[in-house]
């Protein structure tokens, strides 16, 4: 949104890949604005969807380290990035412990 754009790969086959709800679940409420009202500079786009078929073709091809388990994220009024650390979350809904069985 606007000048920020955020890169992140989540891999089932690894137990311990956080799963996208892991990362951003539903009980949080979703901002009000987003890009579609928002808008986003158009050049984040390209930049972060580069990057993104980049570590998509790493996957397929099991070369690197995968981003698995990592958010960077883009500031794109400094051009620069910063990571996070993400973690599965063992009471996902989606992929926690409780939920894996179904």
């Amino acid at each position: 949104m606007r000048f920020d754009g955020q890169i992140a790969v989540y891999d089932p086959r690894s137990p311990a890949s956080p799963c996208y709800a892991c990362v951003f679940p539903e009980t949080e409420l979703a901002p009000e604005a987003d890009c579609a009202t928002m808008g986003v500079f158009a050049p984040l786009v390209g930049i972060v969807g580069a990057m993104q078929a980049a570590e998509a073709l790493k996957l397929l091809c099991g070369v690197g380290q995968a981003l698995s388990g990592r958010l960077l994220m883009l500031d794109g009024k400094r051009m620069q990035w910063s990571e996070m650390t993400v973690t599965r979350n063992a009471a996902c809904e989606v992929c926690g412990h409780s939920h894996a069985a179904r």
